[in-house]
């Protein structure tokens, strides 16, 4: 049997890193084949199985991508608990074939995270001067002052940061409602 020198080399590495006797591999290959009768067969089905699994990888490369693109930042594994999706995918990255795809994930994963952050959709900056505080005209009563106090406190811890659009219209809701009510306790 003819085998290339550095092909028989790459492969005893690969089977001394996993234990195996460069032998033991071919043994069982072969086998495989007298057990099915068929060289070709086994052949068209090992082709089958490479195939069935690299498109498998790249299912879960994209589907990892487009998680890390949105801002899901864990995932929980069965067995491990969370795990970070961005290290799956780093992992995921040596083994994908797809020229495209892998350019994809690579832009993702060297995409400093502030850039990263203002490209998410469904993100945005909240401003504090979208809804400023009202300033009472007369002078006001202890609880209104702690009202107002409470609601510019709230409108600088939401100034520039970022949220979804769920978390902004909570907060701005609960502005909302302390100024409602801040309103009736002036009004009654």
């Amino acid at each position: 049997m003819w085998v290339d020198a550095q092909v028989w080399g790459a492969y005893r590495i690969l089977c001394s890193r996993e234990k195996l006797r460069p032998s033991e591999p071919l043994e069982e290959f072969l086998k495989l084949v007298l057990r099915t009768g068929s060289a070709l067969s086994v052949l068209n089905m090992m082709q089958g199985m490479a195939k069935a699994r690299l498109q498998g990888l790249e299912a879960y490369a994209r589907v990892l991508l487009n998680w890390y693109k949105n801002g899901k930042q864990w995932v929980y594994v069965s067995d491990e608990g969370e795990a970070p999706v961005e290290t799956m995918l780093l992992h995921a990255l040596k083994d994908v074939a797809d020229p495209q795809l892998r350019n994809d994930i690579q832009e993702a994963l060297m995409m400093k995270p502030s850039k990263q952050a203002d490209e998410k959709e469904g993100k945005r900056r909240i401003d504090a001067k979208e809804e400023p505080a009202t300033k009472p005209e007369v002078p006001a009563e202890p609880a209104a002052t702690a009202f107002s106090e409470r609601i510019g406190m709230i409108e600088k811890q939401v100034a520039n940061h970022e949220m979804g659009p769920e978390q902004a219209m909570k907060m701005l809701e609960k502005i909302r409602q302390m100024r409602k009510k801040l309103k009736t306790d002036e009004q009654g």
